[in-house]
């Protein structure tokens, strides 16, 4: 599975625990790729939570998640990565694709 390319170990044993491993197989690794990148982009230090806690945000488009991710940084500020970090409830915006934050 691709996700051992973006995953340490460690964290790829959790992923493959914490979901069905099916479910994990209908992941696109093209669409996959594009949204790490964009993430990275607005760097995202916990990445690898998100694949961990948050796997749904890669299954969406990278126009949704680039979106989602402008929005909120528009709602909390400069520092809305780091508030992110700290309350990663914050991208079940992303995810249920609120028009309004």
């Amino acid at each position: 599975m691709f996700l051992q390319k973006y995953l340490s170990s460690i964290y790829y044993d959790l992923v493959i625990n914490n979901y069905d491993y099916d479910y994990l197989m209908m992941l696109d690794e093209t669409n996959f790729g594009k949204i790490y990148n964009v993430l990275k982009k607005y760097n995202f230090y916990f990445i690898n939570d998100i694949i961990l806690n948050y796997i749904e945000i890669f299954f969406m488009t990278v126009e949704e998640v680039e979106k989602g991710i402008i929005k909120l940084r528009e709602k909390l500020g400069d520092k809305f990565v780091y508030i992110i970090g700290n309350d990663m409830r914050y991208l079940d915006e992303i995810i249920d694709g609120k028009e309004e934050f």
